[in-house]
């Protein structure tokens, strides 16, 4: 006569009743693909079926035992008295479903338990900041990448702090990686990240009032913003504006340099020293006979400021070494970066120019633009800088191009007069 052992195998992978159980069920078995025989405890009420896995089954175990075995499975012996436990347990709850009701409430219970760890994860600082940084992408904010750059950098540094709720986070939290950022010497870190991880809790705080705000930023239920009594750190004034004769030497150098590098640094100086990031980001439909038209996309406006800088011959001339659309300044069909313009002008200026930085040259601009007598108001609007206010959003609608265009030509003649007893030999750089 087959035994249930021979009728599980014969019927692989169905469920075979071993015995019936006093308590009321059933010990069930089931041979699966492999071979490995499982155990099972089967109970019905009101229509309701329910089964529960007791364990393998080990045909090597002792026939007495009711623990496991050293392989992990369970004699008969052992499988029936746990059926008889859930037995016992199906009963004495059949009034409100018995075990199946039971298991069921255990699987919501881990059902909400796992929504409420992936609700948990999705609360936490680092996915506000993925969020946020989403949301600038979206928007098409030119500093997205950074954005995202800056606060990875900075939760990579404090993972505690990236997987806490945010709403939990304090001022503490931040100023613990902040002050380790300022005692590594970082002198820009810090402000940049104060300033994107204010913007997303901003955008978070505001979310339930804002139907600009996507509502996944509600889910973070932020109330305040932990960074608005963090002190921002001040934008420390370039101190080293390069001098007009460096000014004089930097213009010799971009006219000794061919090719790409030297209509850069031509067009770097005679816009009056504009940001690189800027002035890499113009558009040829921008780019008119005498003029072009930069974006400033500063701040938290909806679009870009429109920023037109007047064109001298000189200007033109070195913008017609570039033919790329619709971004103009590229190399192939490759956009160039302000990493790769920096570096260009580091290697044509070389030695010649004592600590030599692109960024010098913008305040050197303004430096020298003032000592020709300049007024404050045409430098600001020449390198587009201190214009948030609210004369000039709402009420100033002269362009100040006619300004503009003599401010440019008299740095292009400051330029060009080098002093006769002051001249330097200027050495070229290739393309």
């Amino acid at each position: 006569m087959a035994t249930w052992l021979d009728q599980a195998k014969a019927k692989a992978g169905r469920f075979v009743t071993v015995e019936k159980v006093e308590q009321g069920g059933a010990l069930q078995a089931r041979v699966d693909t492999l071979g490995a025989v499982a155990l099972y405890y089967r109970c019905k009420v009101d229509g309701q079926e329910a089964r529960v896995r007791i364990g393998a089954f080990d045909p090597n175990s002792p026939p007495r035992a009711l623990g496991l075995s050293k392989a992990g499975g369970l004699s008969l012996a052992g499988a029936r008295a746990k059926a008889v436990e859930l037995a016992m347990q199906h009963h004495g709850n059949k009034d409100n479903g018995g075990l199946a009701a039971q298991l069921r409430e255990r699987a919501a219970q881990r059902k909400q338990r796992k929504a409420s760890a992936e609700l948990l994860k999705s609360q936490t600082v680092d996915a506000l900041f993925t969020a946020y940084t989403d949301l600038l992408r979206q928007r098409e904010k030119v500093d997205a990448r950074d954005a995202e750059l800056t606060l990875k950098r900075f939760l990579a540094d404090n993972v505690t702090l990236a997987e806490k709720r945010a709403h939990e986070a304090t001022a503490a939290d931040f100023v613990i990686g902040l002050r380790k950022l300022h005692e590594a010497g970082k002198v820009r870190e810090p402000g940049k990240v104060r300033s994107y991880a204010h913007a997303a809790f901003r955008t978070a705080m505001m979310a339930a009032t804002d139907p600009n705000i996507p509502v996944k930023f509600e889910a973070f239920n932020v109330t305040a913003n932990p960074l608005v009594t963090i002190r921002a750190t001040p934008a420390r004034a370039d101190k080293r504006p390069m001098t007009v004769a460096e000014l004089r030497a930097f213009w010799a150098i971009a006219k000794a340099t061919e090719g790409t590098t030297g209509a850069l640094m031509k067009l770097h100086i005679l816009a009056g020293g504009q940001r690189i990031a800027q002035l890499l980001r113009l558009r040829r439909e921008d780019v008119h006979a005498d003029y072009i038209v930069l974006r400033d996309p500063k701040g938290r406006r909806a679009e870009a400021r429109r920023h037109a800088v007047p064109l001298l011959e000189d200007a033109r001339t070195a913008l017609n070494a570039f033919t790329g659309s619709p971004e103009v300044f590229t190399i192939g069909k490759r956009v160039i970066s302000p990493a790769t313009f920096y570096q260009f002008e580091v290697e044509a200026v070389g030695d010649q120019i004592d600590d030599f930085e692109p960024k010098r040259l913008r305040s050197g601009v303004e430096t020298a633009l003032a000592s020709l007598g300049i007024g404050r108001e045409v430098r600001a609007q020449l390198q587009s800088h201190g214009l948030g206010g609210v004369q000039d959003r709402h009420y100033d609608d002269h362009d100040y191009m006619p300004e503009k265009r003599a401010a440019l030509q008299a740095l292009l003649d400051l330029l060009n007069t080098v002093p006769a007893d002051n001249v330097t030999p200027i050495h070229g750089a290739a393309a």
